[in-house]
C-alpha cells in the first residue's frame, strides 16, 4: 500500500473516532427535554472533573501546540509569556467566573451577552458584547483550521479534503449533541495530546542531545539571544502576559465552558487544578527550542513542530501525531462555534430583531448558526493570508479585553450603570483602534500591550463618570454569592 494511503487511513481514523464520540455524547448526562440551555450548556450539570477537560479542551488548542513552540523557535524565551499568562489567569478565574456563574444560574443566562443585557438594562449593549465576542471567535476558529492545514501539508497530503471532512464532522456532532459532544471529545483529545507531548518531550532531547542539559547547553552556545528574555522586553513580556490572562475568560467559549458547571465551587476547584495544564505548555515550549537544532532556518516557525515530527519519525508516526493535533483542532472549534452561535441567537437576533422568539426556535437557530460560523471561519482561512488571520486573532484578543468594564467590573460593584459602562467601553475601543492604526496593527505600543492601555482608559473613565449616575439595581449584589 502506498505511503500516502496509510497516512490517509491514520488521519481519518482519528476523525472518525472523534466523530463517533461526538455523536454518542448525546447520551451523556442526557436530558429529557430539548432546549437551548440543554443543548449548549447541558443544563448546567457538569461536575469539576468534566469541567477540567472541557476548559482544557477550549483553552489548550491544536494551534497552541504549533504557535507556542513556533514562538520559541522564532523569539526564544519570550515564548514563556504564554506559560506566565496561563498562571496569572487562574487566580482571575477563581475571583470572577464563580460570581458570573452564580448570577447566570439565578437569572437563567445562557451567554455573557444575557448578563450584560440584564445588568445594564440595555439590549444594545448586550448585542454589542455579542458582536465583539463573535468577531474575536472567528479568527480563533480559523487558527484551528490553519493548524490542521500545517499538519496535513507536512504529511504530504492535500489538506482541503481532510479539513472539509473534519469540519463537516464537527458541524454534525455539534448540531446533534451540543456541548456534550465537546465535553466527551475533550477526554479523547486530552488523553492523546498528553500522551504525545510526554512522549516527545522525553524522546526528542534524549535522541538528539542525550538529555535536557545538553540541549540547553547547545541552545546557550548557539542561540544565546534566545536563551533569556532581554531586559528591554520585560515590560512587553509582563503586560502581554497580564492582558492575555485577563482576556481569556472574556472569550465566549471560555465562559460557555464554565457555564456548564453544576455549581460555582466546581469552577473554583478547576481554578486550583487547571494549572496542571501548564506543565504541558512548558513541554511544548521546550520542543520549539529543540526544533531549532532539528529543522533550522525555517521562514514559517509554525511549521517547526510538524517538520520536526516528520524528520524524526517518518511518514507513519508523523501522521499519527498529526491526527492527534487535528483532534486538538476539532474540539475547540466545536465549543467556539456553540458560544458564537448562542451570542448571535440570544443577543443579536432576539435582542434586536425578534424578542418573542420561542426557545425551540432559539435552539434551531443556534444549530444552524454553528454550521454557518464554522463555514465562515473556513472561508476566511481560505481567502485570507495566514499571517493576516493570525494578526486578526491577536487583534481579537485586544478587542475582547475591552469588555472588562461591562463584564468583570459589575461583578464587584453596582456603581457602574449603563451610561458610564458605555462611555468606558467606547473610550477603550477608540483607544485601541487608534493605537492599532498608528502602530500598523502591532499589538505593542511603546513596549506596552495595547489591550491593557485600553483597559486603563476604561477604568479611568468609569471612575470619572460612575458617581454622576445612579447605581445599577437591575441585579442584586447578593445574586453573585453562592447559595448555601
Amino acid at each position: 500500500m502506498p505511503v500516502e494511503n496509510i497516512q490517509i487511513i491514520i488521519i481519518f481514523s482519528f476523525i472518525v473516532l472523534i466523530a463517533l464520540a461526538g455523536f454518542l455524547a448525546k447520551r451523556f448526562e442526557a436530558s429529557k427535554t430539548d432546549s437551548l440551555m440543554e443543548w449548549s450548556l447541558a443544563g448546567k450539570r457538569f461536575g469539576a472533573f468534566i469541567i477540567w477537560f472541557l476548559l482544557g479542551g477550549d483553552i489548550y488548542t491544536a494551534y497552541t501546540l504549533l504557535a507556542v513552540p513556533g514562538l520559541a523557535y522564532n523569539s526564544g524565551a519570550f515564548a514563556f509569556f504564554a506559560v506566565s499568562y496561563c498562571i496569572i489567569e487562574y487566580p482571575l478565574l477563581f475571583l470572577t467566573i464563580p460570581r458570573l456563574w452564580n448570577v447566570s444560574k439565578k437569572h437563567n443566562f445562557i451567554t455573557v451577552g444575557d448578563y450584560s443585557t440584564k445588568v445594564f438594562d440595555s439590549k444594545f449593549l448586550g448585542a454589542l458584547v455579542a458582536g465583539i465576542g463573535i468577531f474575536a471567535e472567528l479568527p480563533y476558529i480559523g487558527l484551528q483550521i490553519f493548524g490542521m492545514r500545517y499538519v496535513l501539508s507536512i504529511c504530504g497530503l492535500a489538506p482541503d479534503i481532510a479539513i472539509a471532512v473534519s469540519l463537516a464532522a464537527v458541524i454534525a456532532f455539534t448540531v446533534f449533541s451540543g456541548i456534550r459532544a465537546a465535553a466527551i471529545t475533550s477526554f479523547f483529545k486530552d488523553f492523546f495530546i498528553w500522551a504525545m507531548v510526554i512522549t516527545l518531550v522525553i524522546f526528542i532531547p534524549i535522541h538528539y542531545f542525550n538529555g535536557f542539559g545538553n540541549m540547553f547547553e547547545w541552545l546557550n552556545k548557539t542561540y544565546p539571544a534566545k536563551s533569556t528574555v532581554p531586559s528591554a522586553d520585560f515590560l512587553s513580556f509582563a503586560t502581554l502576559a497580564l492582558g492575555s490572562a485577563v482576556a481569556l475568560f472574556l472569550y465566549p467559549h471560555a465562559i460557555n465552558g464554565a457555564y456548564t458547571s453544576k455549581n460555582a465551587d466546581s469552577i473554583r476547584k478547576n481554578a486550583i487544578f487547571m494549572p496542571l495544564y501548564n506543565i504541558m505548555l512548558i513541554f511544548v515550549t521546550l520542543l520549539g527550542f529543540a526544533a531549532l537544532y532539528i529543522v533550522p532556518g525555517l521562514k514559517n516557525p509554525n511549521l517547526a513542530i510538524p517538520l520536526m515530527l516528520y524528520k524524526t519519525f517518518g511518514p507513519y508516526l508523523s501522521a499519527l501525531f498529526g491526527g492527534i493535533i487535528i483532534l486538538g483542532s476539532m474540539v475547540p472549534a466545536s465549543i467556539m462555534a456553540i458560544a458564537s452561535a448562542n451570542l448571535f441567537t440570544k443577543n443579536i437576533y432576539q435582542n434586536l430583531i425578534d424578542p418573542g422568539i420561542s426557545d425551540k426556535s432559539q435552539e434551531l437557530m443556534s444549530k444552524v448558526s454553528v454550521a454557518f460560523i464554522i463555514a465562515l471561519a473556513l472561508l476566511l482561512s481560505v481567502i485570507i493570508n495566514p499571517i493576516l488571520i493570525i494578526k486578526l486573532q491577536l487583534i481579537g484578543g485586544i478587542i475582547i479585553l475591552q469588555l472588562f468594564p461591562v463584564v468583570f467590573m459589575p461583578l464587584f460593584t453596582n456603581r457602574i450603570s449603563k451610561i458610564p459602562a458605555s462611555i468606558a467601553l467606547a473610550g477603550g475601543l477608540f483607544t485601541i483602534l487608534y493605537l492599532l492604526y498608528v502602530t500598523h496593527l502591532n499589538i505593542i505600543y511603546d513596549k506596552i500591550y495595547i489591550g491593557l492601555i485600553g483597559v486603563a482608559v476604561e477604568i479611568i473613565l468609569v471612575f470619572l463618570t460612575a458617581f454622576f449616575f445612579k447605581p445599577s439595581n437591575n441585579i442584586s449584589m447578593d445574586d453573585y454569592l453562592d447559595e448555601f
